[in-house]
């Protein structure tokens, strides 16, 4: 017999602590983490500016899942709630999760007050607290961008079960067949996603251990193979967001 509770704590330790372990109280930690050197080293000094930055990113998931105002939507990775609240003024209710309890008490600051958002603490990799077939949309703002392959496949099989037929699920991700062609060695934003990667390479070498804080390059046809084999069926592409619906 399975040791269950075991099996438990093992799946459990096998969590990207990098973003669970963040501290509430380290607001220049949490916005590093989530924006990177973008916005400079003090990033807590320029909130409003993140903030203006990541709804206008958010935007462009919203009009590829063509969120209306009659669908529930489960958002995978609130982060700090700045993308939250857009969805939140889309959607006729948002159920916002994440993995780190940080993230969490920060998004709800940022949304406090607003009546059809409500927040909840997931494990990696499961969608465990939400029922079958209860959202009309997925979506899932820079996350799938620090997925690999396997992370990716159980996402998939979570979302194809708490999706409602026909359902849409639209998320980003970074792709591998493009990291080095000429158009992407192009800076953007300050630095071309071929120098982004040769940073990371670095950061990697020295700690292995922050493999879940840096970017997990994927084929776009190995993402939509996945999916198919979950029951998710490729819509269309807008850069690099994915749009998918529930094939049953």
């Amino acid at each position: 017999m399975v040791d269950q509770t075991n099996t438990a704590t093992k799946r459990q330790s096998s969590q990207p602590s990098a973003w669970i372990d963040l501290s509430p109280d380290d607001e220049r930690e949490l916005l590093i983490a989530l924006v990177g050197n973008t916005f400079g080293d003090q990033p807590q000094q320029r909130i409003d500016a993140i903030r203006a930055s990541r709804i206008r990113f958010a935007r462009r998931f919203i009009r590829l899942a063509r969120i209306k105002k009659q669908d529930r939507v489960l958002e995978i990775g609130s982060g700090c709630g700045f993308g939250t609240r857009l969805l939140a003024e889309k959607a006729d209710r948002v159920s916002a999760c994440d993995i780190s309890p940080a993230y969490l008490a920060f998004a709800q600051k940022e949304c406090a007050g607003i009546q059809n958002i409500e927040f909840a603490q997931i494990r990696s990799r499961s969608l465990a607290g939400f029922d079958d077939s209860s959202v009309n949309v997925v979506v899932s703002i820079s996350v799938f961008i620090h997925l690999n392959l396997y992370d990716i496949y159980w996402y998939f099989r979570e979302i194809v079960r708490v999706l409602k037929p026909g359902g849409r699920v639209c998320f980003d991700f970074a792709d591998e067949d493009k990291l080095f062609r000429r158009d992407w060695l192009q800076p953007k934003n300050g630095k071309s996603r071929a120098a982004y990667f040769l940073e990371q390479a670095e950061h990697y070498l020295d700690d292995p251990h922050r493999l879940f804080q840096l970017m997990q390059w994927n084929s776009m046809y190995g993402v939509i193979n996945v999916a198919q084999q979950c029951g998710l069926q490729f819509v269309r592409r807008r850069s690099d967001r994915l749009l998918f619906s529930k094939t049953t």
